[in-house]
This record gives C-alpha cells, structure tokens and sequence, in this order.
C-alpha cells in the first residue's frame, strides 16, 4: 500500500523504497528503488501556500542531489527496464 504524507509532514526518504509516496499541492512524488516519479501538478503561487510548497519540493530535491552525490560508483544510466509479462485477465 502507498503511504501518501501531506505537504509538510513526513518525509520521504529518496530511493529508500518501491512503496511511499507524498502529494505536495497536486503534485505526487512516489519513491522507487531505482527511480523517483513526479506526476500531477501544483502552482507556486505568490503567497505563503506557494512559499510552502516551493520549500518542501526545494527540500525533497536537495535529499535527492545528498543521496545521488553520495552514492559510490554510480552509473552513468540504468539499463533500460524490461516489460513484464501479464496474464491476459479476459482470456
């Protein structure tokens, strides 16, 4: 199950897992192992919600620059993945 943590609250540890997620405005980031996904969107707007939701995506990326930089030996690109195989439901 996706643990989804309002903006501000929780946070998201980078390639930590292939299951915790957080909604900052509109704007879901999911963790992965190998990867991080960003999808919706959010406006930062020019108030106090905007300067919040600025901060905890400015924050989130930071973790992620920290962790890559320290990362030993890290790839130049992951190989491409390879689509799985599913069992067609209406056969």
């Amino acid at each position: 199950m996706t643990a989804h943590h309002p903006t501000g609250t929780d946070a998201l540890v980078p390639f930590a897992d292939n299951s915790a997620s957080r909604t900052i405005g509109g704007m879901t980031v999911e963790n992965g192992t190998d990867s991080i996904a960003f999808y919706g969107q959010t406006d930062l707007s020019r108030d106090r919600t905007g300067l919040e939701r600025a901060r905890a995506l400015l924050a989130f990326m930071q973790q992620v620059v920290t962790t890559l930089e320290a990362q030993k030996n890290l790839p130049d690109a992951l190989p491409p993945r390879k689509p799985a195989k599913v069992a067609n439901p209406f056969a």
